[in-house]
């Protein structure tokens, strides 16, 4: 059996609290298990009912963890608050007799307490409540609240003090505070990542948790926009078993990157594990097209639309590619049909040029693959 043919026991099989498989929720394998961890593990999920709720499991676990660890704190109960009815007659006057005894001893000690004359409080306003267990008032005259503290005035500020207001000198204080806040360098962490995992003596299910696990975490760094740390996380599930997804994933990120070769070679992974996967076959597209290898790139987007004809980011791209193709062929042209002409200035008169021609024609020891002309002082070798 391979690894495909197990269940992922990341996407199912598992609590969503602390991954437990949900073949551990039966009496049998409580009965057995003597972890005391993983008993409280499971007593907490059958708790919540996440699972659906079954009374005589839970009860049950209960049991087994009590003759296991009978001070476990799983065990622990909450206990309702306590009322009238929690407590016998006796209980209760004894109570009651205490709070009606600490009420009329706070009664007793705001009475005793002494009244002080107005002027020795450090008064804010012109009257203020009266003081607790009193009918009378605190009351400050204005005069008297105006000698101690003068009120200052608000002065509203004059529209041409903004006219002395320096802009360009406030802007060069911000810029100066920004170069002094040290630079973080967010890469640093990404060399301690060890990219190969160890994975001796794991079962089947074991890597294949693993591997999803890696590749989630490829996936939170992807949809943060840390490419790199997404690539790294993306190896580290290749590493342990190879996936279409992970290869797929990679080499978008590596898209990220524009390392377009490093993208290439996973699409052709993934295509020798899955031919015809669409997201390789676009990937490799976008690869081809930005190494200027325009027909692979055509050929793999008509594959594309050949299996998905509304794919509108094929579409696009196939449009695109054929814009780039166009406008690349007339400079194409150009270059295959042109001619390579060597200009040689000659210092010797005409009639010179002429004999010498003559002559070289009568021996027959010019060379026969150039035609030549003579214009004056200037050669010309047409090379065919």
């Amino acid at each position: 059996m391979t690894a495909k043919d197990y269940p992922s026991l990341w996407s199912f099989g598992t609590t969503k609290t602390f991954k437990i498989p949900v073949e551990h929720l039966d009496f049998k394998y409580i009965e057995k298990c003597s972890d005391v961890k993983h008993l409280e593990k499971i007593l907490y999920v059958l708790r919540s009912g996440e699972e659906g709720y079954y009374p005589e499991l839970t009860e049950f676990c209960e049991k087994r963890l009590e003759g296991l660890a009978p001070e476990s704190r799983a065990l622990r109960k909450d206990k309702p608050a306590a009322t009238a009815s929690s407590f016998t007659a006796g209980e209760w006057e004894k109570i009651d007799g205490d709070i009606k005894s600490w009420v009329s001893e706070i009664k007793k000690e705001e009475n005793e307490i002494p009244f002080h004359e107005t002027g020795t409080f450090p008064a804010k306003e012109e009257n203020l409540p009266p003081v607790r267990g009193s009918n009378s008032c605190l009351h400050v005259t204005k005069e008297k609240y105006s000698k101690s503290r003068p009120a200052k005035k608000k002065i509203p500020r004059d529209y041409a003090e903004w006219d002395k207001f320096d802009v360009e000198k406030e802007c060069s204080k911000i810029d100066e505070d920004d170069k002094k806040i040290p630079l973080i360098n967010n890469k640093s962490h990404l060399s301690k990542i060890e990219t190969n995992l160890d994975i001796a003596g794991l079962t089947e299910k074991e890597k294949d948790f693993l591997a999803a696990r890696e590749k989630e975490k490829g996936n939170e760094a992807f949809n943060s926009g840390d490419y790199e740390e997404a690539v790294k996380y993306y190896t580290r599930s290749l590493s342990v078993l190879p996936t279409v997804a992970a290869y797929n994933n990679r080499a978008q990120a590596e898209l990220k990157l524009q390392n377009w070769n490093s993208a290439f070679q996973d699409c052709e992974k993934v295509l020798e594990l899955e031919p015809g996967n669409i997201k390789a076959l676009l990937r490799r597209a976008t690869t081809y097209k930005h190494q200027n290898k325009l027909q692979e790139a055509i050929e793999d987007l008509s594959k594309v639309l050949d299996i998905e004809p509304d794919n509108e980011l094929a579409k696009k791209t196939l449009s695109e590619v054929e814009r780039d193709l166009r406008n690349s062929a007339p400079s194409s042209k150009t270059q295959t049909k042109g001619k390579r002409m060597v200009i040689q200035e000659l210092e010797n008169s005409e009639d010179e040029n002429a004999k010498d021609s003559e002559r070289d024609h009568e021996d027959g020891s010019g060379d026969k693959s150039k035609t030549f002309f003579s214009f004056g002082y200037v050669k010309c070798y047409l090379l065919i």
